[in-house]
């Protein structure tokens, strides 16, 4: 007969080897096979043949599922797909750091200068501040591997590494994910998203659309249309019912609730729906405001006579801010004389989609050289009586401005958009949006020598039409009346601000490019200028 602590240790044995049993056995160390088949029937989440219940506590990680032995405090955890560790607190799938890295939970384990990462749970790191054996190990990522990690907000993932006989800290080598990562973002009320994002606005960890826990919920992965609304065995962040914004199931003081997902919105700037022009014309393409949605269209009323004439455009950078050429409000236009169209795809017809916006102030810059142009560059700030002005849509969308260190191969090419002439001796302006694609100049050929002797500034660059064969009836440029313009390039899929139309000599001219005010050397001053 054995023993009380023998028998003891061979239950727990038998209960974590039961996965090997037969489920028609008689019941084992004392319970009754009856009951214990009620425990194999509950559980359903991939652990055919263990008799295991649900955790007391959630002890898992980024949705792990999980389950502990009947009479022990052992436990085990499932893990979605991509992590690993005992409690699902690596995610063997993550290739870069996002922020700081402070929730970066993947395997990288070099620093910068090649050496490998020391293991946290090392002796030698028992006296350190940060290690494997503190009591909040788990929560700041530590625990018995060698990976990078910033549990002390650092500014990026750094490790301990043995040198010189002592512990030092070292930065790590792990890459910065890209700032502009749509998969980790959503658009409009995140109903189509479909990235990974597991965690709450709290922090909380997302419970699987499966778990036994929501069985009687309203959304879970045996609704009926669970594939189409994006649920499934995961624990990844969804809308199925069109809420404000993502969510997802949560325990929180072991009470099921819900919870807004720690998830941002895409930014939209740059995205458009472009549609291919079908009339082709002098300088250009007819084209549809969907196709360039941060096009705008300045108005001025006359000062001595009722009515308004067409001024300039501008481009939307804002909800509330659009940027445009200086040398356009040379008359010092009283800013109530001054009116902002979005949205329109005919010059002097109200678009379906337009909106239109009084102006609240603007701001030319104070170094305007209205002789050569230089610092051709001004701010209008649309009145509004809320904290917001133009509304979002096809029809209207913001530009994204660039990096202050974007460099652009030369001779990319880049499209222009405008409500101004077909060409220098045209006596009107175009009724319709047009748009032409040309190439940025190399910085040796914008210079003074291939203008006819004009000044050209650092704070210029040139672009022009370069196509072989091409001659002044069918060569793209922008023209009196697109002053104040965008000049865009796609980068990383979004359309960005490189250059506001400024000048040139005559329209469409071969060889000679049009000049614009290069953007990049201004975001301290659009800043400066739009900060509430």
């Amino acid at each position: 007969m054995m023993n009380a602590t023998r028998r003891g240790l061979l239950c727990v044995l038998l209960l974590w080897g039961a996965v090997f049993a037969s489920p028609s056995q008689v019941g084992v160390c004392g319970i009754p096979q009856a009951a214990q088949e009620r425990k194999q029937i509950q559980s359903k989440q991939g652990f055919p043949g263990l008799y295991l219940t649900g955790c007391s506590e959630p002890r898992c990680f980024n949705g792990g599922t999980c389950r502990q032995a009947l009479y022990s405090s052992e436990f085990v955890c499932q893990c979605p797909e991509g992590f690993v560790g005992k409690r699902c607190e690596i995610d063997a799938s993550a290739t870069c750091y996002k922020d700081k890295g402070v929730t970066y939970r993947g395997t990288w384990s070099t620093v910068e200068s090649g050496a490998e990462c020391a293991n946290w749970n090392s002796s030698g790191l028992a006296s350190k501040p940060y290690s494997g054996r503190r009591p909040d190990a788990i929560k700041l990522g530590l625990g018995n591997h060698n990976y990078c990690r910033n549990p002390d907000q650092d500014s990026k993932p750094w490790c301990y590494v043995f040198k010189a006989g002592k512990y030092i800290s070292e930065f790590c080598s792990t890459p910065a994910c890209s700032k502009k990562d749509d998969g980790d973002c959503y658009f409009g009320k995140g109903l189509a998203y479909r990235g990974t994002r597991s965690l709450t606005t709290s922090g909380a960890s997302c419970l699987p659309w499966n778990s036994m826990i929501l069985i009687g919920k309203v959304y879970t992965a045996w609704k009926t249309n669970a594939q189409a609304l994006g649920l499934g065995k995961h624990n990844h962040c969804r809308n199925p019912d069109g809420d404000t914004k993502p969510w997802c199931h949560v325990l929180k003081d072991r009470q099921l609730t819900w919870e807004y997902c720690d998830l941002p919105q895409c930014d939209t700037c740059g995205l458009r729906q472009y549609r291919q022009p079908q009339f082709r014309i002098k300088g250009g393409l007819f084209a549809d405001i969907t196709s360039h949605p941060w096009q705008a269209a300045i108005f001025a009323k006359h000062r001595r006579s009722p009515g308004e004439r067409f001024l300039c455009g501008g481009i939307l950078i804002s909800s509330c801010w659009v940027l445009s050429a200086a040398h356009c409000f040379q008359e010092r236009f009283p800013p109530h004389h001054l009116k902002v169209v979005l949205g329109r795809t005919y010059r002097l017809v109200p678009g379906e989609e337009e909106q239109v916006f009084e102006v609240e102030k603007y701001i030319v810059h104070k170094e305007f050289d209205d002789d050569i142009y230089d610092n051709d560059i001004a701010l209008l700030q649309l009145k509004s009586d809320s904290l917001s002005c133009a509304q979002e849509s096809d029809s209207v969308r913001t530009v994204c401005l660039p990096d202050a260190d974007l460099q652009l191969p030369d001779w990319t090419e880049c499209e222009l958009s405008g409500y101004g002439k077909h060409e220098a001796s045209s006596p009107f302006y175009s009724e319709r949006l047009k748009e032409a694609h040309v190439r940025l100049y190399p910085s040796r050929r914008c210079t003074s020598q291939y203008l006819f002797n004009r000044t050209v500034t650092n704070n210029m660059l040139c672009a022009g039409d370069t196509r072989s064969g091409g001659n002044q009836d069918n060569l793209h440029d922008a023209c009196q009346g697109d002053s104040g313009g965008p000049l865009v390039c796609m980068k990383d899929n979004h359309m960005t601000l490189v250059g506001i139309i400024s000048w040139g000599l005559g329209c469409g001219q071969k060889d000679v490019p049009g000049v614009y005010t290069k953007v990049t050397n201004y975001l301290d001053w659009i800043r400066d200028n739009t900060r509430p």
